[in-house]
């Protein structure tokens, strides 16, 4: 069961689209929804200033001070936000806390005591922007689902599983079993990477659609063909055809690292991806 889900708020747009998504997945469960707002303190002020001041005109103190009221603007906006959200769902039980503090450390700590994180996205060089979401994943231990820019009319309806055999697309399926429960379909997607998952007697992708049924869950398999696309595009587009209004997939099963310097799956989906993406490392 998803009980109280987690909301990290920006004071950007992608704020509503989180909350939207968080309703929309936890509405079937009566869920809690919890917003929280850190807004970086000082030590963090002091620190986004030392590295802005080189591509900035103002002074240290200047900028300090520019930052300071910059936070405050964005918390004034995610509280605006979340009144507003509250107002337009007022039957749900849901809640918001603002603090000060490190955001990144924060919020990863308030994670690990939420069923789910719902995240939107928020612009490039913000606080708990994409590089930071790829951090809260992996120190958080919680699925974190990060919602799509675009309206939703439902997140896990149509429920497309990007899987490979791996322990953190396992861990992913698992977590998300209270939300396959509730889906209407559910495709599971696998690009094919080995001449050994030719010669298989069994698709990787047939069988997790067989564990699947023996949890009373109906699911069909398909297998991508990448082409000249890389799997994330290919991947991504075949979620689409299968009308999927959320995926599912492991995270970094490589080093952070090396997804970094040289690329990898998740960085992707989590730059092009355009539906929403329950993620769990």
């Amino acid at each position: 069961m998803i009980k109280n889900i987690l909301v990290p708020l920006t004071g950007f747009e992608c704020d509503a689209a989180a909350l939207e998504a968080a309703y929309l997945v936890g509405s079937p469960f009566a869920a809690k929804i919890e917003g929280l707002r850190i807004e970086p303190d000082p030590m963090q002020i002091v620190a986004q200033a030392a590295v802005g001041q080189f591509g900035s005109s103002m002074g240290n103190v200047e900028l300090i001070h520019a930052l300071e009221k910059l936070g405050k603007e964005r918390t004034a906006r995610a509280e605006r936000t979340f009144g507003d959200f509250v107002k337009r769902h007022a039957a749900i039980s849901a809640s918001m806390q603002a603090e000060e503090g490190n955001p990144l450390a924060g919020t990863t700590r308030e994670a690990r005591y939420a069923d789910l994180v719902v995240m939107g996205r928020a612009p490039k060089n913000s606080e708990l922007a994409t590089l930071d979401i790829g951090s809260l994943l992996v120190g958080c231990g919680r699925p974190v689902l990060l919602a799509s820019d675009k309206p939703a009319e439902s997140v896990g309806s149509t429920i497309a599983i990007a899987w490979k055999e791996t322990a953190e697309a396992a861990r992913a399926v698992t977590a998300a079993m209270p939300i396959l429960a509730k889906a209407k379909k559910i495709v599971v997607l696998t690009a094919s990477e080995s001449s050994a998952d030719e010669d298989a007697e069994m698709h990787p992708a047939e069988y997790l659609t067989r564990q699947l049924a023996a949890h009373g869950f109906k699911a069909e398999a398909r297998e991508v063909e990448p082409g000249k696309r890389s799997a994330a595009d290919a991947l991504i587009a075949a979620a689409h055809e299968a009308g999927a209004d959320l995926l599912v997939m492991g995270a970094y099963s490589h080093s952070r690292f090396r997804e970094l310097v040289f690329g990898g799956f998740t960085r992707q989906i989590l730059h092009a991806c355009d539906l929403p993406v329950l993620m769990l490392h």
